[in-house]
């Protein structure tokens, strides 16, 4: 259950980076040096460590990355630059060097001008956003003014050593020893075993004309492996926050070692059409598989996706059921307290997070844009523009794309669901935005027949992974129901959002960045799995 906000504490900006943030608010002039000329600057830094313990050995890695970029729109272009030098001097030579480079560079003739214009905050304030984003802005805010904004926490994880957190992951390891005899798995069944949990404190800085921002988030992940010879299960769970974001339940546990001795001894799925249930983190995947992917601005703007002809037509591209979102500022997570994977307070250019429908009911809305896609497009921004790091370019990317849910329990889905698969685990996912063409990985599927789990356990048909394959508005017209948020209760949904699950995303063979997806159980029918 929930806990009441006052019960959280909030990441605090680090005492060090405040002196860095006023260095910043003297560059922004040297990089408007023309009236039309729009100038930003965008710093991160992040610090994250890995804690490992397997059944030999435990090992801890640390990473530490820190980098400030400068940006000018000119109207016409985006010029940025990138460096890891902060000194206050060597960097506004910097900026004013960038400048002059980008006044010599700078060519109109054959271009269109599209001019843009900071927004105020008392325009920042019209849209319509989440009180976790509010709740943190002075009353009196105005463009200079220092606006921090700082992930809720319930228990610090910065606050327990290296050992500690060996400790907790040993514990780990030793309770799945432990449960797995209970299922019936030998010591030597059990062949690989790990507890892997990362802790990153990542901080940013945004400043323009029109604002001065910052955040710092506390980003948790625990995943937990098992192996028996070649058969392999996995659970993962995390978000941002403190350590509340990677407690794991002894069913959790338990439910992994069972379909891991299943697995031993699995049969093969004969592929084919059939009726499936997919549970909140295959939804996930599928959702940012369909019109995840073709819905990000830049990929439209390219001539890359048909999402944006169809939205223009207003072509149908799925049924009833098919509503896709989009929302960064997922502060709750299907129930817990604390902040879904791919949430932040703003992006990388300074847009503050709000929720954005991508597909309704079937129909294409309009797409997930960074600054210069939605220019381009000439549709609203949305705070989309993401970077793998300060060193990488900024793209249109998701954050947590999930279906919203509908209005039935799970029991009443797995009744319709008759003779079937459910599917729960996900194993990656693949589409291509300009052919609809869509492929949702599942580790493995659950049999159900007269609507209840049967026990066994199918595999994909060479032995590993099953793959959902087909036409995107073809799976998306095969839904057949959605459950609730809180898919067990019989009373209305108490939980705001979806589950979403811990993920990443990569964008034309790289450039990987955090996202979420997920969504309710979503029962679909005749869909290709082989």
């Amino acid at each position: 259950m929930s806990l009441p906000f006052t019960a959280f504490l909030r990441a605090p900006f680090s005492e060090n980076l405040k002196g860095l943030r006023e260095c910043l608010l003297q560059v922004i002039p040297l990089l408007e040096i023309h009236p039309e000329w729009y100038g930003s600057i965008y710093f991160e830094r992040k610090a994250s460590k890995t804690y490992s313990v397997n059944m030999k050995q435990s090992q801890v890695t640390d990473q530490l990355s820190s980098g400030v970029v400068l940006r000018i729109y000119t109207g016409f272009t985006l010029y940025e630059e990138a460096t890891d030098d902060l000194d206050l001097g060597r960097l506004k030579k910097y900026a004013t060097d960038f400048a002059q480079r980008v006044a010599r560079a700078a060519k109109t003739q054959g271009l269109v001008d599209r001019p843009y214009t900071p927004p105020t905050w008392k325009q920042r304030l019209s849209a319509p956003l989440e009180s976790e984003i509010t709740s943190q802005i002075p009353p009196d805010v105005e463009a200079k003014t220092p606006v921090h904004f700082g992930i809720r926490f319930l228990q610090d994880p910065f606050q327990i050593g290296t050992q500690e957190h060996f400790k907790r992951l040993s514990h780990i390891l030793q309770r799945c020893k432990h449960l797995a005899t209970l299922e019936g798995l030998s010591a030597s069944d059990l062949t690989y075993l790990v507890c892997r949990q990362s802790v990153a404190k990542e901080e940013s800085i945004f400043i323009d004309r029109e604002s001065n921002l910052s955040q710092t988030l506390y980003r948790l992940a625990l995943t937990v492996i098992t192996m028996a010879g070649e058969e392999r299960t996995f659970h993962r769970t995390g978000g941002l926050g403190g350590l509340e974001t990677v407690e794991l339940s002894e069913d959790s546990l338990s439910q992994m070692l069972k379909d891991l001795k299943a697995l031993k001894t699995a049969e093969r799925l004969l592929p084919g059409k059939y009726r499936v249930l997919f549970g909140p983190e295959i939804t996930g995947v599928l959702a940012h598989e369909a019109f995840g992917h073709a819905q990000e601005g830049d990929t439209c703007v390219r001539g890359r996706s048909k999402a944006w002809d169809l939205h223009q037509t207003g072509d149908a591209v799925g049924n009833s059921q098919a509503t896709i979102l989009n929302n960064p500022a997922l502060f709750e997570n299907g129930g817990q307290s604390y902040g879904a994977w791919g949430s932040y307070f703003y992006d990388e250019e300074g847009w503050l997070a709000q929720e954005q429908v991508l597909l309704d009911q079937g129909k294409l809305l309009s797409p997930m844009t960074n600054l210069t896609s939605a220019v381009r497009l000439q549709i609203p921004r949305t705070a989309n523009g993401k970077r793998e790091s300060w060193a990488s370019g900024v793209y249109t990317r998701q954050t947590n794309t999930y279906f919203s849910p509908g209005d039935q329990t799970l029991e009443s889905l797995m009744k319709q669901l008759g003779d079937g698969y459910l599917a729960l685990h996900p194993a990656g996912g693949m589409e291509d935005p300009k052919g609809m063409g869509i492929q949702v990985g599942i580790s493995y599927l659950y049999e159900v027949k007269q609507g209840k789990a049967t026990g066994k356990i199918l595999k994909g048909p060479a032995g590993g992974d099953i793959q959902m394959t087909g036409y995107t508005p073809d799976v998306l017209n095969s839904i057949i129901g959605k459950s609730k948020i809180d898919y067990n209760s019989e009373t209305p949904d108490r939980s705001r959002f979806p589950h979403n699950d811990v993920g990443g995303c990569g964008k034309y063979h790289k450039e990987f960045v955090f996202a979420g997806c997920g969504g309710p159980y979503v029962l679909l029918d005749q869909v290709i799995l082989g």
